[in-house]
């Protein structure tokens, strides 16, 4: 990740690849650099399951993390909604 703070920092951490692949979407679209790391290990069916994580250079941390908190709350009322009907 070539930005000004190139480490990249792990922003969500999702059980299964599909989630992960929606936020990394979700923030490329909004022109986030994102990767998703560890979507081989997953699926693993053991004692310590694995974990996809979205992670995005340390400079788009904050971005980010305020793009996912919007999506998390957007999707969080749509729940809500299909539950009353």
């Amino acid at each position: 990740m070539n930005d000004t703070n190139p480490d990249p920092v792990v922003v969500g951490r999702y059980t299964t690849e599909f989630e992960a692949v929606l936020v990394k979407n979700m923030l490329a679209e909004a022109g986030v650099p994102v990767q998703v790391v560890g979507a081989m290990t997953a699926g693993f069916r053991a004692e310590t399951p694995g974990f996809v994580k979205v992670m995005v250079p340390g400079s788009f941390e904050e971005q980010a993390l305020e793009l996912l908190i919007a999506y998390t709350s957007e999707h969080n009322e749509q729940d809500d909604e299909q539950d009353d009907e």
